[in-house]
């Protein structure tokens, strides 16, 4: 995927895994598995059907992006 300045792009399937365990610990605030900054977080965000609730992940520094599901841990938040 290329990037462009300003253009978020979005984190490979390993990162988003990544991403999701950290999610999903308690005592763990989620970092950016390129560059280490803190992510921001927006979320849980409700989702209709099995799913369980969404979680929008960014690295400002990095320009990434994704939609988290299937949080461990995340049900009825």
């Amino acid at each position: 995927m290329r990037e462009e300045s300003g253009t978020p792009v979005t984190f490979s399937p390993e990162e988003a895994r990544e991403i999701r365990r950290t999610l999903g610990a308690p005592d763990k605030r989620p970092a950016c598995p390129r560059c280490g900054s803190e992510l921001e977080i927006d979320g849980p965000i409700p989702s209709v059907g099995s799913e369980g609730p969404h979680f929008h992940v960014a690295c400002v520094p990095c320009r990434r992006t994704a939609f988290i599901t299937e949080v461990p841990g995340s049900r009825g938040r």
